[in-house]
């Protein structure tokens, strides 16, 4: 099997402060719930704003499942990862890539995708300054290294994962930081606020954090451009953990996807979260995708270590594709 071909074989398509006015007051538990569930948000913007954001949905989850709830707001993916590993998560808002870390730890499974502006997709993109030089992404590819790039946690679908592939190493990029003088790795918020202050040349994001940036800082949205675009990627997931009771999950899961559906301050809360406009079933099926690149990724770091002879790296590619295979059975399995 010639490399190009085992490597594309590795991939698995082959192979939140309380609103001070309306806030319900949760109840005690009813026997038999949980005491309380401990709910894990990822923060690509200021975390006490997604606190403030969040609690009001959050609060109302709690009083439909008759338990407390608390809520942590993490920086880190690895953090709210290890946390469901420890078994000390119940629930979580995660990103898609720090979603597949969780259910290929049987930790946890997708239950739920938001429905942003009426999509369950959205778009990684690759952002600069208005008045950069820089126009396309071909722009970027040609300039040479001289560029300040800011990149996302390496767990982050559309801020690492998802331009990382379609981005560079589908237009043959095998080494993507080969490209730059100098790599800064920072959330959604701060590569927008690297681009608008000119600290970065090129930054990664996405489509809806452009979205809430142009809303909330329409001035400093008009210093960024837009200079490359992802496929679709399916919005981030909520994760509920496997041990939770059947019947704790199916009042988590009727809350969350009537949610907004008829109420008019519920629709309101929702929008205020991200300009949510609903949750929709999902599963573990939706992460299929965000697999293949992690597959691939793997594999291309095999292939580049310098430290590994050809034997080495074929029997480190041939394990990556064993997990792959045994991630798609997982993920076509539903969960």
């Amino acid at each position: 099997m010639k490399r190009r071909d085992l490597l594309i074989g590795a991939g698995l398509a082959g192979c939140s402060s309380l609103w001070a006015q309306g806030a319900p007051q949760a109840r005690s538990p009813a026997p038999g719930n949980a005491a309380r569930l401990t709910f894990g948000l990822m923060s690509p913007r200021n975390p006490d704003v997604m606190l403030e954001n969040w609690n009001p949905f959050l609060d109302r989850m709690a009083l439909a499942a008759d338990t407390a709830i608390d809520r942590r707001v993490f920086g880190s993916v690895d953090e709210i990862v290890k946390e469901f590993a420890a078994g000390r998560m119940d629930l979580a808002w995660l990103g898609n890539a720090a979603a597949l870390d969780v259910v290929e730890m049987g930790a946890g499974s997708v239950f739920a995708v938001m429905v942003n502006q009426g999509k369950t997709s959205y778009r990684s993109v690759l952002i600069a300054h208005q008045d950069s030089k820089l126009r396309s992404l071909e722009d970027v590819v040609h300039a040479g290294p001289q560029l300040r790039f800011g990149d996302g946690d390496e767990k982050s679908a559309s801020g690492h994962v998802v331009p990382m592939y379609f981005a560079f190493t589908k237009k043959g990029v095998s080494d993507a930081s080969r490209l730059f003088k100098e790599i800064k790795r920072g959330s959604h918020e701060a590569n927008l606020m690297a681009v608008v202050n000119a600290e970065v040349d090129v930054a990664t994001n996405n489509t809806s954090e452009l979205d809430n940036f142009r809303s909330q800082r329409p001035s400093d949205a008009a210093k960024v451009r837009v200079i490359w675009e992802s496929p679709d990627i399916p919005e981030s997931p909520m994760v509920w953990r496997n041990g939770l009771s059947a019947q704790l999950k199916q009042k988590i899961a009727s809350f969350a996807y009537e949610f907004g559906t008829k109420d008019p301050e519920e629709k309101r809360i929702l929008w205020n979260i991200n300009k949510l406009t609903g949750w929709r079933q999902s599963s573990n099926r939706q992460l299929i995708a965000i697999a293949n690149l992690e597959m691939f990724k793997a594999s291309q770091q095999i292939m580049r270590d310098p430290k590994l002879d050809e034997a080495q790296r074929m029997q480190r590619v041939g394990e990556v594709m064993q997990r792959g295979s045994k991630l798609e059975q997982l993920l076509r399995s539903g969960g």
